[in-house]
């Protein structure tokens, strides 16, 4: 079963608010869109959501990087491409992590296609057959917080995860307004995205604790190398912490274990790649340490791959596979993400189980390569 071609296209999509963090915001969704054949007619789909400041690679790197991967992969078959992926991951990741897992995603799908299995099978045994996601409220006026619960009250969302500034005062205001207009048993997490400092951790916990909030954990409060400061926040405060970009390897996350800590981990496939995030489950499990699913600003080709790792595994407690909501226009025909529901339900069929929108689908003359960029 040998690759014969591939395609990938930019795709550009409206979003229906800005994506914005402490480290950067994104007034629209930028992916590329990876799509690998075989010879008997299956088709793998990816895809590469850079997010610059936290992937620290863009649109440009990625579709180079994925192109010259592919250029190694024509020919050989999906098996013997797994295998160059694994092996050129390191080096070619310096350059674009999220090129490399698009190529790796694609390959997997086609993997579980071959095999007559879903995606989800090929990660475990849980057969869970979906999960609830939160919502995600980026940085935003507290003039703008009613427009956005308008949009997504109606999802039936239990948690918010709140876009965390680092400016006590801005984001004070912001929780106050979000806490006045959703209902009152709904959970927060609270996203720092590398913003904040030990003490205005604290300050946030601390107004939080005064808006009556029900804080589930904070979210990579410090940078991501601040390792001492991780430590001292552990020992000051109840609420727990998670680790977003502090743990991108599994010896990223053995490190924090030998030092005592056992945060809550999100596990991103952009950050990590496909089985580097398997070896991060693995040892999260094996040391007790609860897990989110999460991801960049993706659409639900790459969320649809994520939720495959969740209900395949079954270790997660926490997830954050809402982004696709946020994008104005449907990348695939169906998915879990069209219901506009917080449940997700799994796909059916064999492998990823999504296939291109028309407006998305290529058109490529099978025998190339590549298509040019669209």
């Amino acid at each position: 079963m040998k690759i014969t071609n591939y395609n990938l296209r930019v795709s550009t999509t409206p979003i229906h608010v800005p994506f914005t963090i402490s480290k950067e915001s994104l007034p629209r969704a930028t992916i590329v869109i990876v799509e690998v054949r075989t010879e008997s007619g299956y088709r793998g789909l990816g895809e590469c959501a850079p997010f610059s400041s936290l992937t620290y690679d863009n649109i440009e790197s990625a579709r180079k990087v994925a192109s010259s991967l592919l250029d190694q992969c024509v020919g050989l078959t999906v098996e013997d491409a797994i295998k160059v992926v694994d092996q050129s991951f390191a080096e070619l990741s310096a350059e674009s992590i999220t090129g490399v897992v698009g190529v790796e995603c694609a390959l997997w799908d086609l993997r579980a296609q071959i095999r007559s299995q879903s995606l989800s099978q090929l990660f475990g045994h849980a057969r869970l057959s979906g999960l609830t996601t939160d919502i995600t409220m980026p940085i935003m006026a507290p003039q703008d917080i009613a427009g956005f619960w308008q949009l997504y009250g109606p999802y039936g969302f239990k948690t918010i995860k709140v876009k965390i500034s680092g400016n006590s005062s801005s984001d004070s205001d912001m929780m106050a307004e979000l806490v006045r207009r959703v209902p009152e048993a709904t959970n927060y997490i609270l996203d720092c995205n590398q913003g904040c400092s030990v003490a205005s951790t604290l300050q946030l916990l601390d107004d939080a604790q005064r808006l009556k909030m029900r804080v589930l954990f904070c979210e990579q409060p410090l940078p991501e190398q601040d390792i001492t400061g991780l430590s001292q926040l552990a020992k000051l405060t109840p609420v727990p912490i998670c680790v977003d970009e502090t743990v991108r390897t599994a010896d990223d996350l053995a490190k924090l274990l030998n030092l005592g800590l056992k945060p809550i981990v999100n596990i991103k496939i952009m950050k990590s790649g496909v089985a580097e995030a398997l070896k991060i489950i693995g040892l999260a499990l094996a040391s007790g340490c609860p897990l989110m699913i999460g991801g960049m600003l993706e659409s639900e080709i790459a969320m649809g791959f994520s939720l495959h790792i969740a209900c395949g595994t079954g270790a997660f407690t926490y997830a954050d596979l809402d982004t696709p909501f946020f994008f104005t226009k449907r990348i695939t025909v169906d998915s879990p993400w069209h219901n506009h529901k917080s449940q997700l339900k799994l796909p059916t069929g064999y492998g990823l189980g999504l296939a291109l929108s028309a407006c998305d689908a290529y058109t490529k003359d099978s025998r190339s390569t590549h298509s040019s960029v669209g």
